[in-house]
């Protein structure tokens, strides 16, 4: 490939940073999405590495690298090109962004490890200078490599810029409790775990609902009426149980004996409690009415002081939970064991 299509994406006297992904693409026009104004996919055959580039960082890693069959791309115009400074920082954010919102809009896992890359283009040749990993998603047990569509890659992109706005409002100087919720559900996501993740994704919820002292599974099934309704919270409570015994060193009440009847309801009650998790976190963070109210401690205080019939209208519809479990067939299922 010559280097003018290698580098078709970028111009001379810019920076650039690029999110790595291998993942399941089934509609080969997503490679070349544009999804303006600050993202844009392009395909892997799309970034090349230079050859000195490639004795630096190895021909184990340059092939790692490569075997991300596509990437997010950010950039900007710089006039320190070789210099690693705040313009990299704000790059990186960005595709870090992006990928919390890819993870927020889908359920998918990747083949390798994301990485995050980052360097600039200068007289025609492309300089890298950073390169990380992140941890991989874990694969859904019934479903483990679902298809990214163009619509995930879209909600990506929104999700990541009203962040952004979030971010930048003065009623949300204080959000604190949302971002220890987010970085939560982002780390739980590569959890190895199912135990561990039921745990903490019921945490991510537990942020939003504020249990008080000695009342956290009462608190918990009542206010999660909000979210999903008053159908299931038989269920919500069951799941509560399983974080409790998680929190509290009683896991062997699930896994002594690992029965396939275990095994089938523990995965159920994961995909039903990650929805619902990942659900809320986007909600709040399209919309800006509800940024206010959940943001902080103080402002859930408020808001889980109002009428019933105020904070329904608030938050708006309840999310089906049961949506996570359209495609559950325990045939897809190995044999029960303990991951």
């Amino acid at each position: 490939m010559s280097q003018e299509q290698s580098h078709s994406w970028i111009a001379d006297g810019e920076k650039y940073a690029l999110l790595g992904l291998s993942v399941k693409v089934i509609d080969p026009a997503i490679k070349g999405l544009d999804l303006s104004p600050n993202f844009r996919l392009i395909s892997g055959n799309d970034f090349t590495i230079q050859d000195h580039w490639r004795d630096w960082l190895g021909s184990i890693r340059v092939g790692e690298v490569e075997a991300r069959d596509l990437f997010i791309a950010v950039k900007l115009r710089s006039v320190a090109l070789e210099v690693l400074d705040g313009e990299n920082i704000q790059l990186n954010n960005r595709v870090w962004g992006f990928y919390r919102g890819l993870l927020l809009s889908s359920t998918f896992a990747t083949a390798h490890k994301p990485v995050v890359l980052s360097g600039s283009c200068s007289n025609g040749e492309l300089g890298l200078r950073q390169i990380q990993e992140l941890d991989a998603p874990v694969p859904n047990d019934f479903r483990p490599y679902p298809d990214v569509t163009a619509e995930n890659f879209k909600e990506a992109a929104t999700l990541s810029e009203r962040y952004g706005q979030m971010i930048a409002t003065r009623q949300s100087s204080n959000r604190w409790r949302f971002n220890r919720v987010l970085h939560l559900y982002t780390e739980t996501r590569a959890e190895r775990e199912i135990l561990g993740r039921i745990h903490q994704y019921t945490r991510c919820l537990d942020g939003f609902v504020t249990t008080g002292p000695g009342q956290g599974r009462k608190d918990f099934k009542n206010r999660t009426q909000l979210f999903i309704g008053p159908l299931y919270q038989d269920l919500i409570g069951e799941i509560y149980d399983v974080r409790s015994s998680v929190e509290h060193l009683h896991e062997d009440r699930y896994l002594d004996p690992f029965l396939r009847e275990t095994q089938l309801d523990l995965v159920k009650k994961e995909a039903i409690i990650e929805h619902i998790a990942r659900t809320t976190l986007a909600r709040v963070t399209h919309n800006e009415p509800l940024w206010e109210h959940f943001t902080n401690k103080a402002a859930l205080a408020d808001f889980w002081a109002k009428p019933e019939a105020e904070r329904q209208a608030i938050w708006g519809d309840s999310i089906d939970p049961m949506v996570a479990l359209a495609e559950f067939d325990e045939r897809f299922l190995p044999p029960a064991q303990l991951s």
